[in-house]
């Protein structure tokens, strides 16, 4: 038997009875229930149960579908309130078919809806015209309720919206008196222009009122979950998407994780749609992080879809032994671990600092300069005017502009802060640091650090470059990464050693030999003077970048497959095809691509001046647009895998990205308890500003709000 793609039943599923219009209503209760034969059979121990069409007819409620199927009760799905099997997932259990259909039968709710049908089914039927005139006013009467109940609804439904997009407190500090809170203020507000409806909501405010703090936390979540429905739609629809999983414990106080799915939807679009926050304070084991990961992405079939996943944050979640990564990739094979090339560059400067404790010290000097400068005016206007400001740190690469400004200006930063230490008009905790940043400023060691990272920074300056400009061509950046290897190995040698060493000196030739620092000696460690101590500390700097170096650009190889997207090299391609990226890409998602076809796909864009010198989403939007979707099918795919990935996220747009908003949020939302449907709300502006403007937004928040429990107010349109 052919499979059905869509019955009554899926439909109502979908839009409920309510949310139809009075005609369409009416043909739904006319038509009545749909009694097909399920082709589904369950095995129960050596016994095999299937089902029985007789059960229709025994069940005088029953009805089925044959998209899902499943059984419901036709009046329960019609006009029920409540969320429950028969009205909702279906039922589909024949061994206790006989039993819970006995309960529910006998349910208030069924009773409740089936007498509500039979009156829908006999309301048209002839008999007393007064009865049905009466019965016409009752109707207007309780949707003229229904009317005014929802309208009170969406304004409160604004309301949670505005506080939670500008990240606002509901209640805030005042919330105790005469004035109220944020809430209550704007609910005033929004009422102030509506006489009747503010009169209505007023003399119904002891039924329902909406100020309670329970209340406005199911407003904001059924506006969220109606959100996550338009997400899970799109999702469902697209190729590929990658998972990205951030820590948020350095900037909230909370142990929880920010879940965010990347990928390309139906009109070619690249999107990063944020999951929410995910408390992860019991237990942080990869296992249970795992459990986390796949209650949100395993209703998207991700061991199909899952391409990419990408982590940041503590080792578990990235490490190669027994992190999540690995067990995503259990089951999601395809799914490459994933770091931007530029970050994993921040992240190799941050461990290759961390690692030792005279450059932990170093560094934390270093992003003094910029934020003692920014402490007042009066700091940064002395700054300016006898050295020229100084640029912040905003990621470990800006901290070479700093290290290179302090490099080049240490005289008159000396300068500037003598004038701190002996003028008049400066506060005392001012005068103390600039004393100590003076002393660093005329320290051996501090400035020997200064120039061995000066050198190597301007190594990794050039690297980082490489990366934010060239991510596409992962052949460029893999022989950048050598050449940088090569080059910080090269500054292992003495004579390099002794170049910045007698930079050092140079920079404090004013000052007498540094002496000898007293150091702990450790077990088996060989007597050493100053200058030894000096080499071995310059020694350890560099393996430890070296090391980290090769450590996260191990897997670089595996992204060859990045240079079939670099469209500026197409012209060359179709001259010579680009075998050894076909085959990286063959190796890592072969199982997602009908290759022959590819390869001759790409044969003609290769060739095409249309697809030349065009960006990925470029590319997208072209075969959108000009309704090439279906004959370059693969190439679509492929394309749409590119943009998926996140190492292709260069510069500007992971300036933007999720994960850049979701930690905007987190530093800015002080007052807020971190719910994160609001989080949603406040994160995703675009996407809620989108659904905003669709016709049934309203009707499809307000549906889920009388679907979470029972209300005191009428909702249902009869």
């Amino acid at each position: 038997m052919a499979s059905v793609e869509s019955d009554i039943i899926s439909d109502l599923r979908r839009i409920s009875f309510t949310l139809r219009s009075h005609e369409e209503r009416g043909s739904i209760v006319k038509e009545g229930r749909l009694t097909p034969a399920l082709e589904i059979v369950k095995k129960d121990g050596r016994r095999t149960r299937q089902f029985q069409p007789s059960w229709y007819g025994v069940h005088k409620w029953l009805t089925g579908s044959a998209v899902t199927n499943k059984l419901y009760c036709w009046p329960c799905l019609l006009l029920s309130t409540k969320k429950h099997i028969w009205a909702n997932e279906g039922y589909c259990d024949w061994k206790n078919l006989s039993r819970s259909a006995s309960l529910h039968r006998s349910s208030h709710e069924h009773i409740k809806n089936e007498v509500s049908l039979k009156r829908l089914e006999h309301a048209g039927a002839p008999g007393d015209a007064r009865l049905c005139e009466q019965r016409r006013l009752a109707v207007l009467e309780h949707n003229e309720k229904v009317r005014k109940n929802r309208e009170v609804l969406k304004r409160l439904i604004d309301i949670s919206v505005v506080l939670s997009r500008q990240e606002v407190a509901f209640r805030g500090r005042r919330e105790a008196e005469e004035s109220g809170g944020h809430f209550i203020e704007l609910v005033s507000s929004f009422f102030r222009h509506d006489a009747e409806l503010k009169g209505y909501w007023q003399t119904n405010a002891s039924v329902f009122s909406g100020l309670s703090k329970t209340i406005q936390n199911e407003l904001i979540e059924c506006v969220a979950e109606e959100m996550a429905a338009y997400v899970d739609r799109e999702i469902e629809d697209c190729s590929f998407f990658a998972c990205e999983v951030d820590e948020t414990a350095a900037i909230s106080p909370l142990s929880q994780l920010s879940l965010v799915l990347r990928y390309v939807d139906r009109k070619g679009n690249t999107q990063e749609r944020f999951l929410g926050f995910k408390d992860v304070g019991a237990d942080r084991t990869a296992v249970a992080l795992k459990q986390v990961v796949d209650s949100e992405i395993s209703k998207y079939n991700y061991k199909g879809k899952l391409v990419s996943q990408s982590y940041d944050g503590a080792a578990v979640l990235a490490g190669e032994l027994g992190g999540l990564q690995t067990l995503v990739k259990n089951d999601a094979p395809q799914a490459l671990l994933v770091h931007c090339f530029a970050h994993r560059l921040n992240l190799i400067l941050q461990q290759g600092a961390q690692c030792i404790k005279q450059t932990r010290c170093f560094f934390a000097t270093l992003e003094g300069f910029p934020t003692f400068f920014t402490r007042s005016s009066k700091c940064t206007e002395l700054l300016d005017r006898i050295v020229g400001r100084i640029p912040f740190p905003c990621r470990w690469t800006s901290h070479s502009t700093v290290l290179h400004a302090i490099a080049s200006e240490r005289e008159k930063l000396c300068q500037v802060f003598q004038e701190i230490v002996d003028g008049s008009g400066w506060d005392g905790e001012c005068r103390r640091q600039a004393t100590g940043f003076l002393a660093k400023l005329n320290d051996f060691q501090f400035i020997f650090l200064l120039y061995c990272y000066r050198s190597i920074f301007s190594i990794t300056d050039v690297l980082c470059d490489v990366l934010q400009k060239n991510a596409a061509d992962v052949n460029d950046c893999n022989s950048q990464v050598h050449l940088t290897i090569t080059m910080i190995g090269d500054l292992r040698k003495e004579e390099h050693f002794k170049e910045v060493l007698k930079s050092a000196a140079t920079a404090l030739s004013d000052l007498p030999a540094p002496p000898k620092q007293p150091r702990v000696k450790l077990e088996d460690e060989p007597p050493a003077d100053g200058q030894n101590a000096h080499f071995l500390l310059y020694n350890d700097i560099i393996d430890n970048i070296l090391v980290q170096i090769l450590l996260r650009f191990a897997d670089i190889k595996a992204l060859q497959f990045l240079a079939l997207s670099d469209s500026s090299r197409f012209p060359a391609f179709s001259k010579q095809f680009p075998t050894d990226a076909f085959s990286s890409l063959a190796d890592s998602y072969g199982s997602c691509f009908d290759l022959d076809r590819l390869k001759n796909e790409f044969g003609v864009i290769f060739r095409d001046d249309q697809f030349q010198n065009r960006s990925v989403s470029d590319i997208l939007l072209l075969i959108n647009e000009t309704g090439l979707c279906e004959v370059l099918a693969e190439v679509y795919r492929f394309f749409c895998l590119i943009a998926t990935i996140p190492a292709t996220a260069v510069s500007e747009e992971s300036r933007f990205s999720c994960l850049e908003r979701i930690k905007a949020y987190l530093r800015s939302a002080v007052e807020q308890d971190h719910l994160s449907a609001r989080a949603t709300v406040s994160i995703e502006t675009k996407l809620l500003s989108f659904l905003e403007t669709q016709p049934n937004w309203y009707d499809h928040v307000i549906a889920r709000f009388a679907s979470k429990k029972e209300r005191c107010i009428e909702l249902h349109y009869k």
